[in-house]
C-alpha cells in the first residue's frame, strides 16, 4: 500500500478560531496608530528618545531688518552683534508680513547624546519658511515651517513641512553646533489673506516659533512611521477590496498595531522591530537597480518654483537657495536620488547671491545627480510672447547651460504653463530639443485630453515626442495613488506603459523631501515582490525620453496632435493685466527696432561698439517677465508693480540705445555752432511699405514745411502722411489724389466715412457699417447684439479669478451705449468721432477715426482702417469689457494671428471641444472671411478674442479681485482697428497692414537726404507672406575667444503657402552664408547651401519656404 506525503504537516483536530478582516474596523484601526486621540500611546509618541528645549541647550539671538528687502549673509552677522540683535525664545512672535530676519543659534550637545548611535536633529520651526547656513554663510538646506499645506480635494496628502536638521556626527561628538538661520516671513505659498492662496498677501501676519528643539531620535520608529504610512495606502488603495497586495497590507498594518506596546524602553525597541518585520513582509527589502525594460515609473525628484506669483521675484530667489541646497543634503543621504531644476534665471540669480551654493550644484551636475533641464531662460509663457521673444528663451536659455554645465536641454519643460502655441514644435526642434513635457492639460474643464504620450505637430509640420503624465501633477508625493494613476490613466498603453513621476513640493518650491524617497524605496522594494504594484526607478529625464523613443521606433507607434494645445482653463488671462500685456508688447518692438538700427550702425562706423551686453540684460528682463504668472497677470500686486518698473526703466534704457544708434547712422551737421535740422526723416524697425497717416511729436512740426498736416486732439501729437520703402526709410509728403474722410452729424445720427467704407452710429450704437465699393451692409444681428461697440459682462469664474473667464460669463452681457457722441476731427487727413460711455464707476470714451487714402479705390495694403482709440477710466469689480461686430458674413471657421503664423478655430460650438473654444488666444488680429469678403479686428497688446457664429469680440479690460485686489483699476490707453477688406485673409493684404497699423515708426531730424548704408530687400514670386522679422548681430561675434561680424536674419512665412522669395541685400561684402537654427548654428543645416551671388555692391540670396516655416540665416562678413 503506497503512502501519500504532504509537504505540510496539516493538523486533523482544531480549536483555532480564525475569521477574515472586517475592513470598515481593520481600515478605520489605521488612523489610530500615528496620530489621533491615542497619541500618547501609539507610535507617535516613540519618536523621540530625549527632546530638550531649554535656554542652556538652546541659545538664539535674533536681529530683525527694518524693510522687507533680502539682507545678505554678512550684513546679517554683522548686525548679530549690534545693539538692534535680542535673544529668541521658543513660542516668540517674528514679523510682519514678508519680513527679514536673521538668526544665531548656537546648541549645547549633552553627553549622553554622544554616546548613542540614534542621529541627532534641531527641530525649528518658525511656522514659515528658512534656511539653514554654516558659521561661512553656505546654505546647508531649507525650512519649511507650519502645518502642511492642504488640498481640499485630498486632506492629508501633501506632506512639505520640513523642520529638522540632523546635526553633523562631528558636532555631537564636539559637545557643540552652531549655525545661522534667515528667516523670512512668508508661507511656501506666500500669505494669502484668511488663509485664502490665490488672495491678496495678508499685510499684518506674525509667525510664531513653535519649535527650537534638540532631539535624540529613535530612528527605526521613524522607519516603522513610514513602512506603516505605505501599507496604509497601499490597504486603501482604489479597488482594493479585489486586490491582493491591498489586502495583505491591510493585515500586515493590523498585525503591527497588535505587536505595538510602550511598556519600556525595550519594549518598545522590541515592538518596533516586531513591526518592521511584519512590514517588510509585504514591502519586502531594497531593491536592486531595475533596468530600463523592467520600468513602468520613471521617478525624477523635482520642485517647480514660480519665478513670480504670490511673492516677489527677490522672494524667489531665497526660495531657489533653500529648495537647491535641500536637494543636495538629500543626494548625501540617499545615492539614488535624481533631482531635475529648469530655468537659467534662477541659476543666474543662485550664481550671483548664492555662489558657494551655485558651485556644489556645478559639481553635482556634473556627476550626474543635479539635472539643468528645459532650456529656457525661465518657465515661459506660451502664447502671449512673440515668435521671437521665444525664440530668445530658447536661444539665450541653451547658451547659458552649455556655457555653465557644459551641455544642453533635450527636453523642453513646461509643467504648468497655460497652453501651448502651435508653431512651439519647429521652434523646440530649431533649439535643438526633440521631447516636450507637461501635464497642464490635464487641467481641462471641459474635455479630457486624448493623449499621455504622442507626436505634437506644428504648423509647419515639425514634431517633438511629447509627454503629459497620467499622473496629473509635477508635484508628486510618492504615494502609491500616483503610481496607480501613473498606469489606470495612460491614455497610450497600446504603444508604450512608461510614464513618468515628478515628485516634489513645488509651486512654492521646497522639492523632494527624505519622506518621498524613503516612500520610493519602499514601494521599489514591493512592485519586486507583488507584481500588482508598478516598478517604479528613480531616473534621469532624458533617459525616460530616449527609452520611449527607442521602445516606439522613433514615435511611429504613437498617435499625433496638430496644432496648438489649447489650455481648457485660463482663459482670462489674455486680457488679465492689461499694462503688463503692453510693456512686454512694446518692448519687444522696441528691441526689435534698437537690433536693427544698432546693427546697421555697428556694421558702417568704427566708432560705434554694438551694445550686446547692455542688449542681453534688457533682454533678460523682458524674458524674466514673461513668466508663467507674471505677463498672463495671475500674480499679486506687488510682483505686478515690480514688473513694470522693469518695464519702465527698461524702455528708457532702450531709447537711450536707439539714439545712439540712429545718431551714429544719420549724424547732423553743425553750422555757426548749431545743429543743422533741414527735414524730418522716418525711420521703421519693422521694414514694412506704408502709405499712411501717422501721428508726429508736435515738437518737430517746424520740419514739415508746407507738407499737409492736421492738428490732433492732444496737442503733444499733429498728424502727417507717411510714405516709406520696404528698407524702413521714409518722409512725409502731400500725396497725390488723396481722398480724404469726412463726419458728418444728421440729428443723432453720425457718419464717418471715406471713398471705400462708410460707419454710422444712432441711438448710442454702431447700426451701419456699409462697403460702398460693393453696396454692401456690414452689420447683422448677431450673438447677444443687434448693433456694434461695447458690451460688459458680468465676470465671475469658478475658481480662479484672474485667470479664469467661464462660458455662462458670455450669457451675462448687455449693450454699452454712447452716451455723448460728438464730431471733433473732420479731415484733412483723419475724421474723428468721439464717443462716450459711463457705467458703473467707470467712463470709457472711444475716438473712432477713418484717415485720408492716397488711392482711388482699394488694393492690397491699402483695405480701409477704422481706427478706435480708446481712453478709459475703469473702476468695476468682477466685469469683462469687450468691443463687439455682429456681421453679414457666414463661415465656419475664423483665422486668428499667432506667433509666426495663422491658425483656424471654429465659429460653432457643435462639439465640446468647440464649445470650450469661447475665449482665445491671438497675435495682431482675428479675422472672419467669405468667399470674397471679410474683416478683421487688429490690436497690439489686446490678445482675447472670440468669434462666434458671425459675431466678433475683441477682450479690452477685466476687473478681477484676486490675487490683485486693485487688477486694472485705473486710467487706461489703447487703439484697436477694424479692416474690412475683400478677398479672404490670406489673399487680402491685411496680415502686413496689420503689422504696420501696431508698429509705430521713429522720427529722426535730419539735415541731407536719408539713406542707409546697408539694405535688405524681399521680393516674392508667388505670394506675399515672407516676413523679415528680426536683423541682428550674431552672438558668436561677442563670444570670447571668437573673432569676425555676422549678421543674423529671422524670416518666416507667415500665410501659410509654399512660396519662393530673393533677399537682395545692399552694402555688404559677405564671405559666406548659412542656414542656422536658432542658436545660431549650422549644423543642422549642413547639407542645405544657401543659394546666393554677390554682384557690385549687392548680395542676392534665392530662397523657399515651406507652410509657416521659419528660417534663420546667418550672413558672415571679411
Amino acid at each position: 500500500m503506497s503512502k501519500n506525503r504532504y509537504p505540510v504537516a496539516y493538523p486533523q483536530l482544531t480549536e483555532d478560531v480564525q475569521h477574515n478582516l472586517l475592513p470598515g474596523i481593520s481600515l478605520k484601526r489605521l488612523d489610530l496608530f500615528l496620530e489621533g486621540p491615542y497619541d500618547g500611546f501609539n507610535l507617535g509618541s516613540t519618536l523621540d528618545r530625549v527632546r530638550l528645549d531649554d535656554e542652556d541647550t538652546v541659545r538664539m539671538t535674533i536681529w530683525s531688518a527694518p524693510d522687507i528687502e533680502k539682507v545678505s549673509f554678512h550684513e546679517g552677522i554683522e548686525k548679530l552683534q549690534g545693539a538692534d540683535a535680542k535673544l529668541l525664545k521658543k513660542g516668540d512672535l517674528i514679523g510682519g508680513s514678508w519680513s527679514q530676519h536673521w538668526v544665531k543659534v548656537e546648541i549645547k550637545i549633552p553627553d549622553s547624546f554622544k554616546n548613542s548611535c540614534e542621529p541627532v536633529v534641531f527641530e525649528f520651526d518658525p511656522s514659515c519658511e528658512a534656511l539653514i547656513c554654516d558659521v561661512n554663510g553656505d546654505p546647508i538646506h531649507g525650512i519649511t515651517g507650519g502645518p502642511n499645506s492642504t488640498i481640499t480635494a485630498y486632506p492629508g496628502y501633501v506632506e512639505d513641512r520640513r523642520i529638522e536638521q540632523i546635526i553633523p556626527r562631528e558636532a555631537v561628538q564636539a559637545g557643540t553646533y552652531e549655525c545661522y538661520i534667515e528667516i523670512a516671513c512668508n508661507g511656501i505659498f506666500g500669505i494669502g489673506i484668511n488663509g485664502y492662496r490665490h488672495h491678496e498677501p495678508d499685510m499684518n501676519m506674525k509667525y510664531h516659533l513653535e519649535l527650537a528643539d534638540l532631539v535624540l531620535v529613535r530612528s527605526e520608529a521613524h522607519a516603522l512611521k513610514i513602512d506603516f504610512q505605505v501599507l496604509k495606502q497601499l490597504a486603501r488603495a482604489a479597488e482594493g477590496e479585489r486586490s491582493s497586495i491591498s489586502r495583505k497590507a491591510l493585515k500586515a498594518a493590523n498585525e503591527i498595531m497588535n505587536v505595538f506596546r510602550i511598556d519600556s524602553q525595550e519594549v518598545i525597541d522590541e515592538s518596533i522591530k516586531q513591526g518592521r518585520n511584519l512590514a517588510r513582509s509585504v514591502l519586502g527589502s531594497e531593491v536592486e537597480r531595475l533596468e530600463d525594460e523592467d520600468v513602468r515609473i520613471w521617478a525624477l525628484g523635482h520642485c517647480h518654483i514660480d519665478t513670480g506669483w504670490l511673492w516677489r521675484y527677490t522672494h524667489t530667489q531665497q526660495k531657489i537657495a533653500r529648495s537647491w541646497s535641500t536637494q543636495l543634503d538629500l543626494m548625501d543621504r540617499y545615492p539614488e536620488h535624481q533631482f531635475a531644476a529648469s530655468s537659467a534665471q534662477q541659476y543666474v540669480w543662485l550664481e550671483e547671491l548664492y555662489p558657494s551654493l551655485f558651485e556644489r550644484i556645478t559639481k553635482s551636475a556634473k556627476e550626474g545627480k543635479f539635472h539643468p533641464i528645459g532650456g529656457t531662460w525661465l518657465e515661459h509663457d506660451c502664447v502671449l510672447p512673440s515668435g521671437e521673444s521665444l525664440i530668445r528663451q530658447y536661444l539665450y536659455g541653451q547658451r547659458w547651460f552649455e556655457d555653465k554645465f557644459d551641455q544642453r536641454a533635450k527636453v523642453a519643460w513646461l509643467p504648468d504653463t497655460f497652453g501651448y502655441a502651435s508653431q512651439l514644435p519647429q521652434i523646440l526642434r530649431l533649439a535643438g530639443i526633440n521631447y516636450f513635457f507637461t501635464q497642464k492639460l490635464s487641467w481641462n474643464n471641459i474635455n479630457v485630453f486624448p493623449n499621455s504620450t504622442f507626436n505634437w505637430v506644428g504648423l509647419d509640420g515639425s514634431q517633438v515626442l511629447a509627454h503629459m503624465t497620467p499622473t496629473d501633477t509635477y508635484n508628486a508625493q510618492a504615494n502609491y495613488s500616483e503610481l496607480q494613476k501613473g498606469m489606470i490613466q495612460h491614455k497610450n498603453l497600446e504603444s508604450t506603459d512608461q510614464c513618468l513621476l515628478l515628485f516634489g513640493n513645488g509651486d512654492g518650491g521646497g522639492g523632494p523631501t527624505a519622506l518621498m524617497l524613503e516612500k520610493l524605496r519602499r514601494l521599489g522594494s514591493s512592485s519586486k515582490k507583488n507584481p500588482e504594484i508598478p516598478t517604479v526607478r528613480i531616473a534621469k529625464i532624458d533617459d525616460f525620453f530616449d527609452h520611449v523613443a527607442k521602445k516606439t521606433k522613433g514615435g511611429k507607434t504613437l498617435p499625433s496632435w496638430r496644432g496648438e494645445l489649447y489650455f481648457e482653463l485660463h482663459r482670462g488671462i489674455f486680457t488679465s493685466q492689461a499694462k503688463i500685456k503692453y510693456g512686454n508688447q512694446s518692448m519687444e518692438r522696441l528691441l526689435r527696432d534698437l537690433e536693427y538700427f544698432a546693427t546697421l550702425a555697428s556694421l558702417s562706423s568704427s566708432d560705434y561698439v554694438y551694445p550686446k551686453s547692455r542688449l542681453d540684460e534688457i533682454w533678460h528682463d523682458v524674458l524674466l517677465n514673461q513668466f508663467h504668472d507674471v505677463l498672463p497677470g495671475t500674480s499679486i500686486k506687488m510682483v505686478n508693480d515690480d514688473a513694470l518698473e522693469i518695464y519702465r526703466r527698461r524702455t528708457i534704457q532702450c531709447y537711450a540705445l536707439l539714439d545712439e544708434a540712429l545718431d551714429t547712422l544719420f549724424p547732423l551737421g553743425v553750422a555757426n555752432g548749431h545743429t543743422k535740422e533741414t527735414s524730418l526723416a522716418v525711420l521703421d524697425g519693422a521694414r514694412l511699405p506704408r502709405n499712411q497717416v501717422t501721428e508726429i511729436p508736435s515738437e518737430w512740426t517746424s520740419l514739415l514745411g508746407e507738407k499737409i498736416n492736421q492738428v490732433t486732439s492732444s496737442t503733444a501729437r499733429v498728424l502727417g502722411y507717411l510714405s516709406s520703402d520696404i528698407a524702413g526709410i521714409g518722409g512725409l509728403s502731400t500725396p497725390a489724389n488723396m481722398n480724404s474722410p469726412s463726419a458728418s452729424q444728421d440729428g443723432d445720427i453720425f457718419i464717418l466715412s471715406n471713398s471705400l467704407i462708410r460707419l454710422t452710429i444712432s441711438n448710442g450704437r454702431i447700426t451701419s457699417l456699409y462697403d460702398l465699393s460693393l453696396e454692401r451692409e456690414l452689420i447683422s444681428p448677431g450673438v447677444g447684439t443687434d448693433s456694434g461697440g461695447l458690451m460688459i459682462y458680468e465676470d465671475y469664474p469658478l475658481s480662479y479669478d484672474a485667470w479664469d473667464a467661464e462660458i455662462y460669463h458670455l450669457k451675462m452681457g448687455r449693450e454699452v451705449l454712447f452716451d455723448q457722441v460728438e464730431i471733433i476731427a473732420n479731415g484733412p487727413l483723419r475724421s474723428t468721432i468721439r464717443t462716450t460711455s459711463t457705467f458703473g464707476h467707470s467712463k470709457v470714451i472711444l475716438e473712432i477715426s477713418m484717415d485720408a487714402l492716397s488711392l482711388h479705390g482699394r488694393h492690397q495694403n491699402n483695405n480701409p482702417i477704422i481706427r478706435a482709440d480708446a481712453k478709459v477710466d475703469w473702476h468695476e469689480t468682477h466685469k469683462f469689457l469687450k468691443f463687439v461686430l455682429p456681421l453679414d458674413i457666414h463661415c465656419l471657421t475664423a483665422t486668428y494671428g499667432t506667433q509666426f503664423g495663422l491658425i483656424e478655430r471654429p465659429t460653432h460650438r457643435n462639439t465640446p471641444i468647440d464649445q470650450a473654444k469661447f475665449e482665445v488666444p491671438a497675435h495682431v488680429f482675428a479675422d472672419l472671411s467669405e468667399a470674397g469678403y471679410g474683416l478683421s479686428f487688429v490690436s497690439d497688446h489686446k490678445y482675447g478674442y472670440i468669434v462666434e457664429g458671425n459675431t466678433m469680440r475683441i477682450s479690452l479690460l477685466r476687473s478681477p479681485t484676486a490675487p490683485d485686489v486693485e487688477q486694472d483699476r485705473g486710467y487706461h490707453e489703447f487703439t484697436f482697428g477694424i479692416i474690412p477688406h475683400k478677398k479672404r485673409l490670406i489673399e487680402s493684404g491685411v496680415y502686413k497692414q496689420a503689422l504696420t497699423f501696431i508698429n509705430p515708426v521713429h522720427f529722426k531730424p535730419v539735415d541731407s537726404t536719408v539713406k542707409l548704408p546697408i539694405t535688405f530687400t524681399l521680393v516674392e514670386r508667388n505670394t506675399d507672406g515672407i516676413i523679415l522679422e528680426t536683423i541682428k548681430r550674431g552672438e558668436d561675434d561677442f563670444t570670447s575667444g571668437k573673432k569676425g561680424k555676422s549678421v543674423i536674419l529671422r524670416l518666416y512665412d507667415s500665410l501659410g503657402g509654399r512660396t519662393s522669395a530673393t533677399l537682395r541685400i545692399n552694402g555688404i561684402k559677405p564671405r559666406s552664408l548659412k542656414w542656422l537654427n536658432v542658436l545660431e548654428e549650422p549644423e543642422m543645416f549642413q547639407h542645405q547651401k544657401v543659394n546666393w551671388k554677390a554682384q557690385d555692391g549687392y548680395v542676392e540670396i534665392q530662397m523657399s519656404f515651406r507652410c509657416f516655416e521659419i528660417k534663420t540665416l546667418g550672413i558672415y562678413l571679411d
